[in-house]
């Protein structure tokens, strides 16, 4: 996949990317990771709902005398004195949970529209998934890669998801066909994990309350996991370890992710998510030394 290739892509065309295809099945995924991420968001639910409701008691109660009185008979917040309290907790997690849907649908829809991508070439080695999914690039200097979920409206009128995976021109321009197909299997594995969907929507509610750090914590653990995952999926698909192991070798040899929403192919940003990527990279070697690939030798 060489520059030509990509200049030819950004060509004008006077076409747009390709349509949606319509929807037929839900992408198959991971059950036991489906079953941590819906975990997950209960969890940060009830910790959001603690959360709001101990800012309103604390705004409510008089500041930091409310704390005390709190630390000194903490069963006060269970008691009906806290019952205004609770409610205003609920409602206003209620609508961080909202807008943090609304953001990463908005964000979506305003990459489309902003970066203008065009359809990328699917890789011939790798089938097509039997569910909707566009493969697009975008004009950019940066190594982004990633993957996304939106809601669309079918011809019977109904919300139907749409999974996008959008790739950089730049990081498009660098991988021979081999890695360029280990990247696309990397990212379907995002998509057959559900990171699309659960991912992306817990981290936009982690930066929401930033001011809270133990959703900073699980976003970022989660995301280590998932782009572990990712890696064995793709291996899994294409039986060639180097060959992604080398696009991540491309990619962080590119400046760093510029768009901060969606899970980029280095997984966190900056440079937690470049040690991450040499983390990652070793792991593929481990696998490509380990001769369990045939086509990729031993050595």
């Amino acid at each position: 996949m060489g520059p030509s290739v990509v200049a030819d892509l950004f060509a004008p065309k006077g076409s747009g990317p390709r349509p949606a295809s319509s929807p037929r099945a839900t992408a198959p995924g991971d059950r036991a990771t489906l079953a941590i991420y819906r975990a997950a968001v209960f969890v940060v639910a009830g910790w959001s709902l603690l959360a709001t409701t101990l800012l309103a008691w604390f705004l409510a109660e008089g500041g930091f005398d409310a704390l005390r009185v709190l630390a000194r008979s903490p069963a006060v917040l269970f008691s009906s004195r806290a019952t205004s309290a609770w409610e205003v907790g609920a409602i206003g997690a209620f609508c961080l949970f909202a807008l943090a849907f609304a953001i990463c649908q908005v964000v979506g829809r305003g990459l489309l529209h902003l970066l203008r991508p065009v359809a990328a070439p699917w890789p011939a080695g790798l089938a097509e998934p039997d569910f909707p999914v566009r493969l697009l690039a975008f004009p950019s200097t940066k190594a982004d890669a990633f993957t996304y979920t939106l809601l669309v409206r079918t011809r019977g009128l109904r919300w139907a998801r749409q999974e996008v995976i959008l790739v950089s021109s730049a990081l498009l321009a660098r991988l021979d066909p081999l890695e360029w197909e280990a990247v696309v299997a990397h990212e379907l594995g995002h998509v057959r994990s559900y990171d699309g969907r659960y991912l992306t929507f817990l981290r936009t509610f982690a930066r929401l309350m930033r001011w809270d750090p133990i959703l900073a914590i699980v976003a970022s653990g989660l995301t280590r996991r998932e782009e572990f995952h990712a890696d064995r999926e793709a291996v899994e698909q294409t039986q060639r370890p180097r060959a992604l192991a080398r696009a991540l070798f491309k990619a962080l040899d590119l400046p760093g992710p510029s768009l901060g929403l969606p899970t980029g192919l280095l997984g966190s940003r900056g440079r937690a998510g470049r040690r991450q990527a040499v983390e990652r990279i070793r792991r593929l070697v481990a696998l490509a030394e380990s001769g369990a690939f045939g086509d990729e030798g031993g050595a």
